[in-house]
């Protein structure tokens, strides 16, 4: 039976997930006029520094989805997206380190020591009850002049795939989106379309994060239950648990649970406030109060709580949320990807990033997952010399270090091939 204080009113969803691998790439020799970038002074992060700023930038692009998503359900993992951009700033150089710094929190910071610190924080595991994996990978296009230190960093800092592609789109395609469904059980299966990545891109740089957990009580279904929104209401399959863990918080116009799962540190957080049109103007405050009280909570009470079942996806650009953060310079023919490869300012820009994220929640508990493609296209690239073998010409193999010419030949007409 349902008790006066069920929750089964509108729901502000937060679920918190913040306690949230090479192949050989080939490129062309540098010509001398690229010079390596000069160094960066990194200072370093505290941990808790770390977990502000990731935060910090959690709730500004959560609150642009609120903002021109209220009317619609939303997942989205701003912890990904962050990842992903790490990998970036790390190629970036000059103003467009800069803004991509200054939306990050990171300033300078060695965001090498700043994404170790996240993960090294993180309940990662893979027992049968809980699962929590964060997987990188990048993909160069073969022959791009791209900077060795750039795919080591990717390697050695992020654990990041380094592959490499040839001028097939689709199959580049194909292969991302094959990577990303392994990676995330088949949660997220085409994070990218065709119409997604141009012709003329040279990477892509993706990060996934994928979470499975049980409740550490397992719900029971209870039928339906009326979904208020404003004065109208629809029917949604509930679920219902007496549980002495989950914690209960209270505030002015707003009521705040938080449910463990088994075996991890990873809890779910659900946020209600009385009216979620008026509470959503005041978003921040509303979540830092309601996570505030819930961390001041100790369980322990029994807690009759029903809740709907529900499974959301949700895929956005996100170019326009990323201008709004700041990060503008990117995106344009003005963009500084040097620590990338060996390319002049607006040789290389970012074209789009695209992210996806799925949850799933009912009475056994949680699956959750999100993937983050950075789409990096050329302009109009020169390369320090380029050779096209177009035409007739002669060919050898040779032992370079002694000389010794071992074959020798001519070719004059494709069409005499075998």
């Amino acid at each position: 039976m349902m008790k006066s204080n069920s929750l089964y009113y509108p729901l502000a969803i937060v679920l918190v997930i913040l306690a949230m691998a090479s192949l050989f790439v080939y490129f062309e020799k540098p010509s001398p006029q690229f010079s390596s970038p000069a160094p960066v002074p990194a200072k370093s992060l505290t941990l808790p520094e770390v977990i502000e700023k990731v935060n910090n930038f959690t709730l500004n692009l959560y609150g642009l989805m609120l903002a021109s998503n209220a009317d619609k359900n939303v997942i989205v993992s701003p912890f990904n997206v962050y990842i992903a951009l790490t990998m970036l700033y790390e190629g970036a150089n000059s103003t467009t380190r800069e803004e991509l710094g200054n939306a990050m929190g990171l300033d300078n910071a060695d965001a090498c020591s700043a994404y170790q610190q996240l993960l090294s924080m993180l309940p990662l595991s893979s027992n049968s009850s809980a699962v929590l994996y964060v997987a990188n990978g990048v993909w160069l296009k073969r022959g791009f002049p791209f900077r060795e230190d750039y795919m080591d960093g990717v390697r050695r800092c992020f654990g990041g795939d380094v592959r490499s592609f040839a001028s097939d789109i689709n199959e580049l395609v194909d292969e991302v989106n094959s990577w990303v469904a392994n990676k995330t059980n088949n949660l997220i299966k085409n994070l990218l379309s065709r119409d997604d990545v141009p012709d003329n891109t040279v990477a892509i740089l993706v990060s996934v994060i994928y979470f499975k957990g049980e409740w550490l009580k397992e719900f029971t279904p209870c039928g339906k239950i009326e979904f208020w929104r404003d004065s109208s209401s629809v029917k949604v399959d509930a679920m219902e648990v007496d549980d002495t863990h989950i914690k209960v918080a209270r505030g002015d116009d707003y009521v705040a649970v938080e449910i463990p799962y088994k075996n991890t540190t990873i809890s779910m957080v659900i946020i209600m406030p009385g009216n979620f049109s008026e509470a959503i103007k005041s978003y921040r405050d509303l979540i830092l109060n309601a996570l505030s009280k819930l961390d001041n909570t100790k369980p322990g009470t029994l807690i009759h709580l029903i809740m709907p079942k529900f499974n959301i996806t949700f895929r956005r650009n996100l170019n326009d949320d990323l201008k709004k953060l700041g990060i503008r310079e990117v995106f344009t023919g003005n963009a500084d990807l040097s620590r990338m490869a060996y390319v002049s300012r607006g040789d290389i820009y970012v074209d789009k990033v695209v992210h996806q994220a799925i949850i799933k929640v009912y009475e056994k508990g949680t699956e959750a997952a999100a993937a983050t493609a950075i789409i990096i296209a050329t302009a109009a690239f020169a390369y320090p010399e380029e050779v096209i073998i177009n035409k007739p010409f002669i060919y050898m193999l040779r032992d370079s270090q002694n000389k010794a010419i071992l074959f020798i030949g001519h070719f004059i007409d494709p069409s005499q091939m075998n």
